[in-house]
């Protein structure tokens, strides 16, 4: 029980790790060359917190959020909160240029090749294939993060009240934008402070608490 807990904290929270701005922009420019389909965000989930522990998946979750309900490209707005949350200032400014210079540079190229290219039903094949698989990745990392926010497999009493009010939340969330339709940043603003009052009121239990109750 121990061991899990320590793994899921360390997950959660990282130990402090720094990157060189030019590993940075290399990181971001693969990113936006290697990832089709809308699918950035899920690729930055996958470098960040999944390979290389350079923040925690509550905080990609919390940036996530935040770069969805901001006006301007989600992507864009995740590289600025990444790269800040990494080396600052100058950290925002290199991943935002490493995740779009490549691939603007890509589509000038593209655009030229698909105008010549255009009526070739292969390409149309393989962008297709890339759409669906994108699509994939994105619900692999929904379920990954979804997983972490719910803390599925916890069985104590107050962290079970807590992944109950979680796991309402994120099922309110989906149905209200996913099935309803609703605009999303008017949905997220009322459900949100819910989540917030829920988490306050309903606290994490501390750490010698939850070990007691184990070894009990």
């Amino acid at each position: 029980m121990d061991s899990e807990q320590g793994s899921c904290a360390a997950n959660t929270h990282p130990p402090p790790r720094t990157v060189d701005l030019v590993r940075l922009f290399l990181l971001f420019s693969q990113l936006g060359l290697s990832s089709f389909g809308g699918s950035v965000s899920a690729w930055m989930h996958r470098a960040f917190v999944e390979r290389r522990r350079l923040i925690g998946e509550t905080e990609f979750i919390a940036a996530l959020a935040l770069a969805r309900i901001m006006p301007g490209a989600t992507v864009v707005n995740l590289a600025v909160v990444v790269g800040r949350r990494l080396r600052g200032a100058a950290g925002a400014a290199t991943a935002v240029l490493g995740l779009l210079l490549g691939p603007c540079l890509a589509v000038v190229g593209f655009a030229i090749l698909y105008a010549r290219f255009a009526a070739t039903t292969g390409l149309h094949t393989v962008l297709e294939g890339a759409a669906a698989a994108s699509v994939g990745l994105m619900i692999a990392m929904g379920v990954s993060t979804g997983r972490h926010v719910v803390g599925i497999g916890t069985k104590s009493g107050r962290r079970l009240a807590r992944s109950v009010g979680a796991a309402a939340v994120v099922a309110a969330t989906f149905v209200l934008v996913g099935v309803l339709r609703l605009p999303m940043v008017p949905t997220v603003l009322c459900v949100a402070p819910l989540s917030i009052v829920f988490a306050y009121l309903v606290p994490s239990a501390p750490r010698s608490r939850e070990r007691s109750d184990a070894g009990g």
